[in-house]
């Protein structure tokens, strides 16, 4: 890892994740989605133990001082939100679920100004305008379709991730980035554990193995838990966050363009036009909120 540069690494992630959503896809005509994501996070710490063993994490993991910390990454960063993104796969496209993961931003400024007392600056307000615009393009394509459902799912869950970065940044400095991709994917496992056991007793589990599913497991595992959460890690580390931010931001194109190619969506005009409002509102708010931060430096 060391011999990766903060280029190469945040150009993977950023892949990673543009493919993720479509990957996941696939999986979920055969798979319940909180087993889906049981199977990936505990195939990702397999991965992980060489390196853990390796660098002494084992330590830093089992640290009962840090055990919230985790749990909240876990929990609040995978087990819960991914869960809800997989069911909402149900009903929508990749696409809209890469486009729609925007309105993060939304969030994030609201809970900073709620939690934190920052109030947003007009710019941001703008660019936050300009994102909800982008979503609410979709949400009136989808009209009140199956689509409207997983929409709407997506939307509902994704301030569980800003809850998350609140205890992701409460980890030692130290930490290396290997080190907190493997917490984030060994405490969602308990969350997952307890989705399964309820859905197993009101509905019942599902799990049809298909190659594709096989495949999917694999890709969701060793590439995104395991690969993808460490270079995303990696590089924000290592190079500056703005700019790290503004790279990622650009993964619903990705997303689009993988998704079209493989007859999972189609090209339209909401599509694409909502594409381009979520993305230059998100790049607005954090343009202005990377000025903030290299003033403050």
């Amino acid at each position: 890892m060391k011999k990766l540069s903060p280029a190469v690494a945040i150009w993977l992630a950023w892949f990673v994740t543009a493919a993720n959503l479509v990957v996941a896809k696939y999986a979920v005509p055969y798979v319940t989605s909180a087993l889906f994501l049981f199977l990936s996070c505990a195939g990702a710490v397999l991965c992980f133990i060489p390196y853990l063993n390796r660098t002494g994490g084992w330590k830093l993991l089992l640290d009962k001082k840090l055990f919230w910390q985790y749990m909240g990454l876990g929990t609040l960063g995978t087990a819960l939100p991914m869960t809800v993104f997989m069911i909402a796969l149900n009903y929508t496209t990749p696409t809209n679920g890469a486009i729609l993961n925007q309105f993060e931003i939304v969030y994030s400024l609201l809970l900073s100004w709620l939690l934190l007392g920052e109030r947003p600056t007009l710019k941001q307000l703008g660019g936050s305008a300009l994102v909800v615009a982008g979503v609410t393009v979709l949400l009136w394509q989808a009209g009140l379709s199956v689509q409207l459902k997983g929409d709407l799912m997506i939307v509902g869950c994704l301030w569980m991730f800003q809850l998350s970065h609140i205890f992701a940044k409460k980890l030692p400095a130290g930490m290396l980035p290997g080190q907190i991709a493997a917490a984030r994917a060994l405490f969602a496992l308990p969350a997952l554990f307890l989705l399964i056991i309820y859905v197993a007793c009101t509905q019942g589990l599902m799990f049809v193995p298909t190659p594709a599913l096989w495949g999917t497991l694999a890709f969701s595992a060793a590439i995104n838990y395991f690969l993808g959460n460490t270079v995303w890690y990696y590089a924000i580390r290592h190079m500056a966050l703005g700019k790290a931010t503004a790279i990622i931001l650009s993964y619903p194109v990705m997303t689009f363009v993988l998704s079209v190619l493989l007859g999972l969506d189609q090209l339209t005009l909401f599509k694409t036009l909502g594409l381009i409002l979520a993305m230059g509102g998100a790049y607005i708010v954090t343009g202005t909120v990377g000025k903030q931060g290299d003033v403050a430096k």
